[in-house]
């Protein structure tokens, strides 16, 4: 790297200590690149310490309150910018990484000029050979399609490629480009604020990336999702609040009530879906809440 280069790799803590120790460890063994590691505490009730005592590496910040996923990490983002990094990484806390993963996007990102966003092959750490993401497209109705999701990896994806965002969960992001469009949009909370800051990104002329030579592995977030009513909520009320901030348009706005009005109809009255009253009312809650302006954390779900 160009002498001064450095990345700040940010870890975000939650509740997953032992998750968050294997993914220090496997930061703390990356190659070939100049960084620092800065893990946030985002949780107000765990005493995270014990990370800066065993880690002498890392710089620990505290939230002091669960700022969520965006303000969470736009703290972490403040204190690398304002230390010197050029570059974040942006890694959850439930990631590990190839040790060559980090100079693989950064290669990238000093041969692109316009390079914004980065981000490395997501494989799913239940079958390490099986995709997760290899960045990410976006529907008609601004609902995610990840490339690759659930396949093997048999060299499908081996090029660098201009997509519609990478995931949050390993996310590498130029200080340039965070100074011409701002970090995470606190609104958001958790979830589709990656996507949001991508777009962002892409209408202000940065790129967004797929880097094929850099590889992380995270947890099925299908299996782990799929009956949370707080991911519910969350993905509900922010990809509406998403169309509204881009301002997509009337007939995406339509199509997604329209097809959250049906889903939140056949979780009504559909018998098999007896299970789902939990979701279906913070669906339900979701939307209104959309309708009524609110943002930022929810509780009670």
């Amino acid at each position: 790297m160009p002498v001064g280069e450095t990345v700040g790799i940010i870890i975000l803590h939650w509740n997953s200590p032992d998750d968050t120790k294997g993914c220090i460890e496997s930061m703390l063994a990356l190659t070939g690149v100049s960084y620092q590691v800065i893990v946030v505490n985002n949780n107000p009730q765990y005493d995270a310490q014990w990370m800066q005592d065993r880690y002498a590496r890392i710089k620990l910040l505290t939230t002091g309150k669960n700022l969520g996923y965006a303000g969470g990490n736009n703290a972490g983002i403040r204190y690398a910018l304002d230390h010197g990094c050029d570059y974040v990484w942006l890694v959850n806390d439930d990631i590990v990484a190839a040790p060559d993963s980090l100079a693989a996007l950064m290669t990238v990102a000093r041969s692109e000029p316009e390079a914004g966003f980065l981000g490395p092959k997501v494989y799913l750490r239940e079958e390490p050979d099986h995709f997760l993401s290899a960045g990410v497209m976006l529907g008609p109705d601004v609902q995610p399609q990840h490339r690759g999701l659930g396949e093997r990896d048999h060299g499908q994806f081996e090029s660098v490629v201009d997509v519609d965002y990478v995931t949050g969960c390993a996310m590498l992001v130029s200080q340039r480009a965070i100074e011409a469009v701002g970090m995470f949009d606190e609104e958001f909370f958790a979830y589709h604020e990656d996507t949001e800051w991508c777009f962002r990104g892409r209408r202000a002329g940065f790129k967004v990336l797929f880097v094929p030579g850099a590889k992380a592995w995270h947890p099925d977030t299908r299996r782990r999702d799929v009956d949370s009513p707080l991911v519910t909520y969350y993905i509900t009320r922010n990809s509406l609040l998403f169309a509204r901030k881009q301002q997509l348009g009337g007939p995406t706005l339509v199509r997604l009530l329209s097809g959250y009005t049906r889903t939140l109809l056949s979780w009504s009255i559909r018998p098999k879906w007896h299970h789902k009253q939990r979701q279906r009312n913070a669906l339900a809650r979701a939307i209104v809440d959309y309708a009524r302006g609110k943002t930022g954390s929810v509780e009670g779900l």
